[in-house]
């Protein structure tokens, strides 16, 4: 019986690449994307519904309803308290161009929880508190080459896990100028199995198979500026700047590299441990970012704006090693319409939002790869908000996009539906009678 030793990361990493560029492809059952297989995997939308469907509009953006945790200089505007709750189903396509082939995937993430609330409206005070995944890594491919001497060799990647983040926040300010500050804890971890099969009709090999597994956590801040100004009587802008600094997260990985065979009753029965490592301490680096935009608001009737961000992923290091990372930048504008806020028709009462966003996207593949999203969307109010002074409002947001173009090897198509709850309604406000 003959042995294979196990790809270290490196040489895996090869493999990847010649798998999903050079289209050796043959098998995919993924949920995510391949390229999450690089850095902390396949960002997420990191804004509310709200913004997602103004394009991801919210860096200058600030309503007395809507949390908007991207900017927390905006809780300074915040005038009732309100549970914030959003999930996504997303549709992927997946077109690779030699040889041309074709997959889809669909799956059902929540996108963040959160709760909003005035600390003095007086003051322009405000505090929020929640959580909402960053990353996700999750895909399972195969793919088949011919070595000489061996009739063909299989490979499978695998890949699980992700980045999520804990925060408290607050902002507070004067009439003209904010000032905010999120603070929490961010974790996750990163499972990575590449399994090598040889098969050959005369001599029995071994099966192989690579694992790392990584878990990782570290707490982290971001703040962020806001400055109002009167255009008019009617008519406002909003000048918004974010940033956050380069963070170190504390991580311990496990290593193994063995050998194993599998029979359908027993499973995978593990033969020889190549190399194992338990516990290996080090860190991750998650990079710095920064962002500015504005909004020019007509109270209760339109809002438009546009926004810039810049985050810096060449920082990114997993163990003082780098990824095939690059620093990207996102540019986004949209906007909102308000028919008629006091109308009795409730579609005059339906705020309509529409945007786009494009980038470049981080991950370094041959030719640059951009991202390019259109979204629109709606807020349907469930109560009528002058009857009882409470609000409780339905964001719905689609989104459809494209990453990447017909000069990059493997291309993907995208669709989402993201369902926003904004609850204020009559269980957070004391009674004043009994």
């Amino acid at each position: 019986m003959h042995s294979v030793k196990s790809m270290n990361r490196r040489s895996g990493l090869r493999a990847v690449w010649a798998a999903l560029f050079l289209g050796s492809l043959t098998a995919s059952a993924q949920e995510n994307s391949p390229y999450s297989r690089f850095g902390l995997g396949d960002m997420l939308n990191g804004q509310n519904i709200v913004s997602r469907s103004m394009g991801g509009l919210s860096i200058g953006f600030a309503d007395y309803q809507a949390v908007n945790f991207v900017n927390p200089a905006s809780y300074a505007n915040l005038k009732v308290t309100t549970l914030d709750v959003g999930v996504e189903v997303s549709s992927r396509t997946l077109r690779a161009s030699s040889p041309v082939r074709r997959f889809n995937s669909k799956y059902m993430i929540p996108t963040y929880l959160q709760i909003g609330m005035p600390l003095s409206k007086k003051k322009n005070w405000g505090l929020n508190m929640g959580m909402a995944p960053l990353t996700r890594i999750d895909y399972n491919l195969n793919t088949r080459t011919r070595v000489a001497g061996i009739d063909s060799v299989l490979y499978n990647y695998m890949g699980k896990g992700g980045t999520y983040q804990a925060f408290m926040g607050t902002g507070f300010g004067g009439k003209h100028l904010s000032a905010g500050i999120n603070a929490g804890y961010r974790f996750g971890n990163k499972l990575y199995n590449t399994r090598v099969i040889l098969i050959n009709d005369t001599v029995p090999y071994r099966k192989s198979n690579s694992a790392d597994t990584t878990r990782f956590g570290g707490l982290y801040a971001e703040g962020g500026l806001l400055y109002t100004a009167n255009l008019s009587k009617s008519t406002k802008i909003r000048i918004g700047l974010t940033g956050s600094l380069q963070q170190k997260m504390q991580s311990t990985r496990d290593i193994s590299r063995e050998t194993f065979e599998y029979s359908p009753s027993n499973g995978i029965d593990i033969i020889d441990s190549v190399y194992r490592v338990l516990d290996q301490e080090g860190k991750i680096v998650y990079p710095s970012s920064y962002g500015f935009g504005f909004t020019v608001e007509r109270e209760s009737k339109w809002l438009f704006g546009a926004e810039f961000q810049h985050i810096m992923w060449g920082q990114y290091r997993y163990y003082g090693a780098a990824d095939p990372l690059r620093d990207s930048w996102t540019a986004r504008v949209g906007g909102q319409y308000l028919p008629d806020g006091n109308g009795k028709g409730y579609w005059s009462r339906v705020i309509y939002r529409a945007g786009l966003s494009y980038g470049t996207d981080p991950i370094v593949i041959g030719n640059t790869m951009n991202k390019f999203l259109l979204t629109a969307g709606v807020a349907l109010p469930v109560r009528r908000s002058f009857y009882t002074n409470q609000f409780t409002t339905v964001n719905l947001a689609l989104e459809a996009g494209t990453r990447g173009n017909k000069s990059n090897a493997v291309r993907e198509n995208l669709f989402r539906i993201a369902l926003g709850f904004n609850l204020s309604d009559i269980w957070f406000n004391p009674r004043k009678y009994d």
